[in-house]
């Protein structure tokens, strides 16, 4: 498994819909996350268009009960209206590995984290591994493209092999997703 850059920082969930036009969003927390982090916490961390984690200062929280369910509303200094809102949906929110305590290690092999591999079509360069979104049917490749980001599913329709040793990852059929 290659060594992440990253290894401070642990992801405690995703950036979900935006929430009116003042740049609130729904926060969908992962198993790492506990409600007191917003309360104990100002500075969380959000990955830019190059990678790279900058701070989000946490400006003010809800949380909503309803049906013994809890939705959390965040607003950071980042998102400042509708369209960062929107902008910033599925991106991954982290704090670091300190303020979690102790995280179970992951014991699956079949977890690689290809964070920051080169991804190839036709021997042609397409973009560079933001994140690994995990999902229940397969993991899904986050893949900084152009302008924007492509969400391409680590299934063999898209994902022809995996060289871990240049960490590259060459994929086909990704006109499905450029068009």
């Amino acid at each position: 498994m290659k060594p992440n850059a990253d290894n401070r920082f642990v992801e405690i969930g995703r950036i979900g819909r935006p929430h009116g036009l003042e740049g609130a969003v729904r926060f969908n927390p992962n198993e790492l996350f506990t409600a007191d982090l917003f309360e104990r916490l100002s500075i969380f961390y959000m990955r830019n268009e190059r990678a790279d984690l900058i701070p989000a200062r946490l400006e003010e929280f809800r949380i909503s009960e309803k049906s013994n369910s809890q939705t959390f509303f965040v607003k950071f200094d980042m998102i400042a209206d509708r369209e960062a809102a929107e902008a910033a949906m599925n991106k991954a929110l982290f704090t670091t590995r300190d303020e979690i305590g102790d995280i179970p290690e992951q014991t699956s092999e079949n977890e690689t984290d290809y964070t920051g591999y080169t991804v190839f079509e036709d021997g042609e360069e397409i973009g560079e591994v933001l994140d690994v979104m995990a999902n229940p049917a397969h993991p899904i490749l986050e893949v900084k493209y152009a302008h924007t980001t492509l969400l391409i599913p680590f299934v063999n329709e898209y994902v022809d092999r995996v060289d871990d040793g240049n960490s590259a990852i060459h994929c086909k059929n990704l006109d499905h997703f450029t068009d």
